[in-house]
């Protein structure tokens, strides 16, 4: 690579750098947008920024559908917190229990009120445990929702399914004029009046003078919660404090600067220039590492994940450290110039890391796919400064060690490079044969004594 051309490639990777960090932990207005730095909008997960934490026992015989079923309840919980703004919530089953971690809560209450009773939903045509059910939530509703009734006011929406739908609609043709009632655990909910026959699967619920907004919004809770397709019985429901989230941040971000620190110091004296240059790797590998973690939908930071991403960041030292052990161990033991040890320092290490690396890759990708919520955490963020640890010891450290080259290749000591006493003694040997053949063609007359 030419000086010229390593000036402009340092120039941009000075500009990514600088950008890159200065959008982490600034903010400023766009417009109507408010910008906030990337570092700042990672997601968090329970252990550190507090919330909601349920456990449910899945109350059920043994069947053959039972695990559809238990899907399905694990999607519908995690549709209905998404749909009431809870995007960060997490839903996961395992060993007969649902357990439901809902991050960064402003209102613990409503959560509770939420997941915290699911319900057996039914419609019947009558009061008392004698009265037929028409409908059953489980079985026959797949959505309710808050709207409008013709009037302006607020009121609930049912969407039923295929079944739902025909069951739906030979009730109301049946009781048109008349009232059903609607059941929460057995316990009267509210009843409404059916005005005529509905056969399209969707309904409106509304009463005179209209519901209020949370009136409504608790009745479609009340109907959500109990479409689950198992029976859920309240085991654990448990507040978490974020205060040991912000000393567990605190103290992580203590503790990252202060071992950051260390690694780019003993880099720098032990292997000197290619041991800066692998320090410019490291700040460009952490600022991707920030910048990934803000912009991908299934990174959760937990205290597991800030695990794995220390984990992450050691190893992409020690693919540096691989790479310039290889490149000393070339150029102490071969005549190579520095320029070509680096080169095949780089191409002999390449096996080594890639190896190193897809290991624990694999061990990831398996803690992903069958880890509890917090392993997964660790496995996520392993996993991401894994790929990126190997990007930028292959990729980053060599386009700087090439920019390097260019202004300054033959210092050894710049590297931290030094010869091995045999390869230096047949240097010298070779110079003196080289010294002795000379003068015996002189003497012989085959070379001039000028030459």
């Amino acid at each position: 690579m030419t000086k010229t051309k390593s000036i402009v490639v340092l120039v941009l990777l000075a500009i990514f750098i600088v950008l890159m960090t200065v959008f982490a932990v600034i903010e400023f207005p766009i417009g109507v947008y408010d910008y906030t730095g990337y570092a700042k909008t990672i997601s968090l997960g329970l252990d550190l920024s507090g919330g909601v934490s349920a456990v449910y026992i899945v109350d059920e015989e043994p069947s053959d559908d039972l695990q559809t079923r238990i899907d399905g309840t694990v999607t519908g919980l995690q549709t209905l917190l998404v749909s009431k703004g809870y995007t960060e919530s997490v839903v996961s089953y395992s060993n007969g229990k649902i357990r439901v971690e809902v991050p960064d809560v402003d209102d613990p209450e409503q959560i509770f009120e939420l997941i915290g009773r699911p319900q057996s939903i039914e419609f019947r045509d009558g009061e008392g445990s004698d009265a037929n059910v028409l409908i059953v939530g489980r079985d026959h509703i797949e959505n309710a929702y808050v709207t409008y009734d013709e009037n302006g006011y607020y009121a609930v929406g049912l969407k039923f399914n295929s079944a739902g739908t025909k069951a739906f609609a030979d009730a109301t043709a049946d009781l048109v004029g008349k009232t059903i009632y609607v059941y929460a655990n057995n316990e009267l909910y509210t009843q409404v009046n059916v005005q005529s026959a509905i056969t399209n699967g969707q309904c409106i619920i509304s009463r005179s003078g209209g519901y209020d907004y949370q009136a409504a919004y608790d009745f479609v809770t009340q109907i959500q919660s109990g479409t689950f397709a198992v029976n859920l019985v309240k085991d654990e429901i448990r507040l978490i404090s974020p205060t040991l989230g912000e000393g567990a941040i605190t103290s992580s971000l203590i503790a990252a600067a202060v071992g950051i620190a260390i690694v780019f110091i003993f880099m720098a004296i032990v292997y000197r220039m290619m041991g800066v240059m692998a320090d410019i790797a490291l700040v460009i590998y952490i600022l991707l590492l920030l910048w990934f973690c803000a912009v991908l939908p299934w990174v959760q930071l937990t205290l597991p994940g800030i695990a794995g991403i220390v984990l992450s960041i050691g190893m992409a030292v020690d693919g540096n450290v691989v790479i310039f052990e290889r490149i000393k161990d070339e150029y102490k033991h071969t005549s190579k110039p520095i320029g070509t040890a680096v080169k095949t320092g780089f191409k002999r290490s390449l096996g080594a890391i890639i190896d190193g690396n897809v290991t624990t890759l694999i061990g990831a990708v398996v803690l992903w796919l069958v880890g509890s919520a917090s392993i997964v955490g660790f496995a996520v963020t392993l996993f991401i400064g894994i790929i990126l640890s190997m990007f930028t010891s292959l990729l980053v450290t060599r386009l700087l060690m090439s920019i390097m080259l260019s202004f300054n290749s033959s210092n050894p000591k710049l590297y931290a490079l030094k010869r091995g006493e045999q390869v230096v003694e047949d240097d010298l040997d070779e110079e003196d044969e080289d010294k002795e053949k000379v003068v015996e063609e002189v003497e012989e007359g085959v070379v001039s004594d000028e030459e």
